[in-house]
């Protein structure tokens, strides 16, 4: 939709350009954080986080338990998600992208409900698309029923090989996440801030961050886990108007609201600055499990 149909939609709809950059680090945050389910987690750039769970089922409790984990850990950090399976990748994410939270377990399930999906799962360029309606195609079960032969010759190999790999006959492989030896994660704020309250959901997104991060490497911090943009002094503070770093020997699944129930205190104390303008999540001191 133009920007201008959707002000006279939305009159008071406000408009911000995308910045792709902090688009691809919010991606990457989401998929190290994915980590601590499955080494085999994959990026569909711009916008979707793939992850190959056949293997961590039954470490998690099945299907709907690894869901629901998900769904809390992703609402947790900000995000709003749509979680679909399948057999093969790109028709999770086709599905996912459609925003069908279906969840399919056999190949031969697939044709059907991926032939219900739009065109515009395939996100092709404007120009294909405008042929796909000049044409009258509107879902991918109107596009395979046209001839193959005549599909490759307007449209080009590679949308028929779109088409299998989705189906599986042909692979599909991917390269998996490689998470970084060192955590770091920042988030801007909108403006400064002068009361602990307003960098509550900044807090909550990067601890939850780094506690994916140590699940997945097995680790514990061993230090303070977040610091402001401006430089912190190191005073007594009342616990209204501060932030306590703790460890935890148990990193699985640790959450904010869960940090009263961790197996330690807080250590010290930190009082905010007067304004703060961004904070972030920096962890190079951890340490394996099995070196405790």
């Amino acid at each position: 939709m133009a920007v201008s149909a959707a002000l006279a939609l939305a009159p008071r709809l406000r408009v911000a350009p995308r910045d792709p950059a902090t688009e691809t680090e919010a991606l990457l945050g989401v998929a190290g954080w994915a980590a601590q389910f499955t080494p085999g987690v994959a990026l569909e750039f711009p916008d979707g986080v793939l992850l190959e769970v056949s293997g961590s089922l039954k470490l998690f409790g099945g299907l709907e338990s690894l869901l629901e984990r998900l769904r809390r850990g992703l609402a947790e950090m900000g995000w709003s998600s749509v979680l679909a399976g399948a057999p093969t990748p790109r028709a999770a994410f086709w599905l996912a992208w459609a925003g069908k939270q279906k969840f399919i377990g056999e190949s031969a399930e697939l044709d059907p409900v991926l032939a219900e999906l739009p065109v515009e799962v395939l996100r092709c360029n404007d120009e294909t698309l405008a042929a796909f309606e000049a044409i009258g195609v509107r879902t991918l079960g109107e596009l395979r029923a046209l001839p193959r032969e005549g599909m490759a010759r307007r449209f080009g190999q590679g949308l028929l090989a779109e088409f299998d790999r989705a189906l599986g006959r042909l692979p599909d492989p991917r390269n998996f996440f490689v998470l970084p030896a060192r955590f770091r994660a920042a988030i801007e704020l909108p403006a400064e801030v002068t009361q602990a309250e307003a960098l509550l959901f900044a807090a909550r997104r990067l601890i939850v961050q780094l506690a994916g991060f140590l699940a997945a490497r097995s680790s514990i911090a061993t230090g303070p886990p977040l610091k402001s943009r401006s430089a912190w002094s190191r005073l007594p503070a009342t616990p209204s108007t501060s932030h306590s770093c703790c460890a935890s020997a148990s990193p699985v699944w640790i959450s904010p609201s869960r940090c009263a129930s961790l197996p330690c205190r807080p250590t010290k104390w930190y009082r905010l600055p007067e304004t703060i303008s961004g904070c972030c999540s920096s962890k190079a001191n951890r340490r394996a499990i099995g070196d405790i």
